[in-house]
Parts: C-alpha cells; sequence; structure tokens
C-alpha cells in the first residue's frame, strides 16, 4: 500500500515553528505588562500607607515633615499617572503581539485542516483501491473455481 506523503509538511512546519515564537514573544510581553502593573500598584499601595500615615500623624508632625510628606505624596501621585500610561502602552504592545499569535495560529490550522483532509481523501481512494483488487481476485477465483466445477 501507498503511503501518505503531504507535500506541504515543510511549509506546515515552518508555521508551526512561527507560531511557537510568537508564544514566546507574546508570553514576554505579558511580563512587562505584569511587571508594570506590579510597579503601579506598589506606586499606590506607598501613597495609600503615605496618605494613612498623614491622617494618622498629622497633628504630631512638624513642618518640614509635613512639606515633606506632601511632596512626596504628590511626586507618588504623578508617577501613578505616567505608570498609568506606562501600562497602557505596553498592553497595547502585548495586544498587537497576541493579534500576530492568532494570525500564525491561524496560518498553521489551514494548513493542517488541508492535512487532514488530503488524508482522509489518500486513505478513501487506498481503501477503494484495495476493495477493487480484493473484488477482482474473487472474480478470479470464482471464475476459476466455475471453470473447474462440472455442469
Amino acid at each position: 500500500m501507498a503511503r501518505f506523503t503531504f507535500n506541504l509538511d515543510p511549509v506546515l512546519d515552518h508555521r508551526h515553528r512561527l507560531e511557537q515564537e510568537q508564544q514566546v514573544v507574546l508570553a514576554v510581553a505579558m511580563t512587562k505588562v505584569r511587571d508594570a502593573e506590579r510597579y503601579r500598584d506598589a506606586l499606590i499601595s506607598r501613597r495609600e500607607v503615605m496618605r494613612a500615615e498623614l491622617s494618622q500623624r498629622h497633628a504630631h508632625m512638624d513642618l518640614v515633615e509635613l512639606r515633606a510628606t506632601y511632596a512626596h505624596c504628590e511626586y507618588l501621585d504623578r508617577e501613578i499617572v505616567a505608570q498609568h500610561e506606562v501600562v497602557d502602552v505596553v498592553r497595547r504592545a502585548a495586544d498587537l503581539e497576541r493579534d500576530k499569535l492568532v494570525a500564525a495560529s491561524k496560518d498553521k490550522k489551514v494548513l493542517e485542516t488541508l492535512k487532514t483532509r488530503r488524508r482522509e481523501t489518500f486513505e478513501a481512494e487506498a481503501a477503494a483501491v484495495e476493495q477493487n483488487q480484493l473484488d477482482d481476485i474473487n472474480a478470479r477465483i470464482f471464475d476459476r473455481a466455475s471453470r473447474e466445477t462440472p455442469r
């Protein structure tokens, strides 16, 4: 029996490699998103701690400490706004990489579907050829048997 060969296997392998590479790129992009979000959350946490300290100890702080604390809170507010922008930028970059991965997956899936359909066609044709051969053999056996038996 003939063996199935898919002429586009090298292309399918290449598309599989491209998809895997894009998965790595997306993972790196998602890591950047998580890192940026973690840093933003840390800034927010520090600001909340600083504000809680201000509200609790406001009456007991001297003027220099109050000014420094308020200035640091303002700095944290500016950093948080800037970090929100950074998070948005890296998130958009990650979304672009995700779109590229989806496209690469679709390209690979098209070839996998084509390979599957060609394999099914090949197997159906091979089964038909085998059935024809078996029918031919059975017809010969029957013809011989009918010639050998007297009427």
